[in-house]
């Protein structure tokens, strides 16, 4: 840049003041008119030089690059001018006067001025051994066509000494160019730290940082008088670990650019869009009211919500989105993320695949939801489970079959939790595992010590399926039990068929070369399909309490039961009815066909002691006795 080369008017002008009274005491004490043109000349040129640096300190910030380049040009003439007359006056003083005092004078300026400029322009190589060539071989000249061995010797040590300046000046402009290059590599390596700090290396969105502050700086500018209002949409797709376990974080990877490309399309020059990390992603929106907030929402779940191809794989993709508006919603960066995440708990809970925004009724939700999921993490390790289990009576010998286990929870400040309330937390917080796999151990302690014929049912969540360490957990826990794995029985529910996983279809078709049995569980509340038992080898079906609850004053629940059960018996298939509390709806599911029967009217879930008492009181009773044992 030229501004390196103006950088110092200063020592401008003190060379020109030196030049010019060294010039003109020459020309006045000499008489020559030779030397009184140099003088002027140095006069002129060095005026021109200062003023020029003047004028460019001024101007120099409003200068275009083109411009740039011609103050350097003109730098770079005015110096050589200046340097040339400096050497034509130590040539002419040399070949036209005696007076030693003027020798010295014209000898030493040009000398110095040479070693000055040298130092001074050293970023500039070729106008530094321009002023110096310039300045100083003219002078060897003069001194060499003296004639005298003096003269002609000091003559040869001026071109030995350029010839070292020369290579002095290369090797500053060579440290200085390193240093300046290592600034502007240093400069830029802090850039790119700067924008990694800043942005998703997938993606290349901005992360959870640049989010941040993004999100403080917008709702800095909302405030009751501004008519505009901010949302804040955190995004999470749903299932999204399962294309990971199943295609690999590769596909993994090529979901997530798609979806951030597809919300990034949708949004335009409406939002800002970031990672925030995983599979979750936070869009910020300036809306005219809460209801524009949702249609963006939904805009995005539509886009978002398409198949991806991945190889020779089409991957179903969905979201689920919480929405959240400032001020309606919060002012501060943290309430606003806190009441997007809740509402999006709340859409995910609900099934996903869809928008919910925060109402202030999610807030208490969510505690207890995240009360509930810090409790599970310890309630293993402080024994706060139980495994109970139900007898499943076999209706044609009027003896257990089966028992049921069911896990309860005791919370410590919650009391009883449901599992239809926790279950659903230990998925989402990848818990089930450890649940079931403790569950598992439980219920084959227990049935290895009962009847053989006697078998034990747990169910499975679909979650679990999705995983490739349930066949072998479940040979660890017959192996330490000494369970027999044809009289363990899984029960799964219809949504996992419905999922049609290619993953879950092989998991399930390994559990059966095991010698597991399969139940279909809950019949008649999912998407029903006779395609399962014609591509399923169940041994039982369960059909739901809803359809029994209704039994004596449905006649239509009755045809369905009755279908049900044909076909079941069509398959060989065992059928169990769920939840048979009186009498009357006992006899309806015997007249119906159905083999086995559960429910309150024969037991309530009980302890492990308690099951293994009534199975052997049930062998103690006579054989040909067929009447149900009712212990309830």
């Amino acid at each position: 840049m030229a501004g390196t080369l103006y950088t110092s008017p200063a020592s401008l002008a003190i060379g020109a003041i030196a030049g010019s009274v060294t010039a003109g005491c020459i020309a006045y004490v000499s008489g020559s008119l030779a030397l009184l043109i140099c003088s002027i000349g140095i006069h002129l040129v060095g005026v021109l030089r200062v003023a020029s640096a003047v004028i460019y300190l001024r101007v120099q910030a409003k200068e275009t690059p083109s411009e740039q380049l011609h103050w350097e040009r003109n730098y770079e003439i005015g110096a050589w001018l200046y340097a040339s007359l400096l050497g034509a006056q130590a040539f002419l003083t040399l070949n036209q006067s005696s007076n030693t005092i003027l020798l010295l004078m014209a000898t030493i300026m040009a000398t110095g001025y040479s070693a000055g400029v040298a130092a001074r322009n050293a970023g500039r190589p070729i106008i530094a051994i321009g002023q110096l060539c310039l300045g100083t071989l003219p002078m060897a000249l003069g001194l060499f066509l003296m004639g005298t061995p003096l003269a002609i010797t000091l003559s040869l040590c001026i071109i030995i000494f350029v010839m070292g300046m020369v290579d002095i000046s290369l090797q500053i402009y060579e440290v200085v160019y390193t240093a300046l290059s290592g600034k502007q590599e240093k400069s830029e390596v802090a850039a790119r730290f700067e924008k990694m700090a800043r942005s998703d290396m997938l993606t290349g969105l901005d992360n959870r940082l640049a989010m941040q502050m993004r999100l403080g700086e917008l709702l800095d500018t909302i405030d009751q008088d501004n008519p505009d209002k901010l949302t804040v949409i955190w995004m999470d797709l749903d299932h999204f670990k399962t294309i990971n376990d199943t295609l690999g974080h590769l596909a993994g990877d090529k979901v997530l650019i798609v979806t951030a490309q597809r919300v990034k399309a949708v949004l335009g020059n409406r939002g800002w869009l970031a990672r925030f990390g995983g599979d979750e992603f936070v869009i910020m929106a300036i809306v005219d009211s809460a209801e524009e907030a949702g249609r963006l929402g939904n805009e995005i779940l539509d886009s978002v919500s398409q198949p991806v191809s991945i190889n020779e794989n089409t991957v179903e993709v969905a979201a689920s989105l919480g929405v959240a508006v400032a001020p309606d919603h919060g002012r501060q960066s943290e309430i606003m993320l806190k009441n997007a995440d809740i509402a999006l708990y709340h859409a995910k809970n609900e099934g996903g695949k869809r928008v919910r925004a925060f109402e202030p009724f999610m807030h208490e939700d969510f505690l207890m939801h995240r009360q509930i999921e810090s409790g599970l993490t310890d309630a293993l390790a402080n024994e706060e489970f139980t495994v109970l289990f139900q007898p499943i009576i076999d209706l044609e010998t009027g003896r257990t079959k089966s028992c049921e286990a069911l896990l309860r929870w005791n919370h410590p400040e919650l009391g009883d939790v449901s599992p239809a309330v926790f279950i659903p937390v230990a998925e989402s917080a990848g818990l089930i595992g450890d649940i079931t796999e403790w569950v598992l151990r439980k219920a084959c302690e227990a049935a290895a010590k009962w009847p053989e014929e006697i078998n034990v049912s747990v169910n499975i969540s679909p979650a679990l399926l999705k995983q490739n360490n349930l066949p072998v957990t479940i040979i660890e826990t017959l192996v330490n039990t000494g369970m027999v794995a044809r009289r363990l029985e899984l029960e799964i529910t219809e949504s996992v068929l419905l999922d049609k996983n290619p993953h879950t279809n092989s998991l399930l078709r390994q559990l059966q070369k095991m010698g597991l049995r399969l139940c279909l569980d809950d019949f008649g509340t999912g998407f029903s399909s006779l395609t399962y038992l014609r591509s399923w080898e169940f041994d039982t079906i369960k059909i739901d309490k809803s359809f029994i609850r209704n039994i004596g004053n449905s006649p239509t629940d009755q045809k369905i039961i009755g279908a049900v059960v044909q076909l079941a018996k069509s398959l060989e298939v065992a059928t169990v009815a769920e939840g048979v509390e009186t009498e009357e709806q006992l006899q309806r599911v015997r007249e119906a066909g159905c083999s086995r029967v559960q429910g309150f009217y024969y037991a309530r879930p009980m302890t492990a002691a308690q099951a293994s008492q009534r199975l052997s009181l049930e062998d103690l009773s006579d054989p040909d006795d067929q009447q149900i044992v009712n212990l309830r």
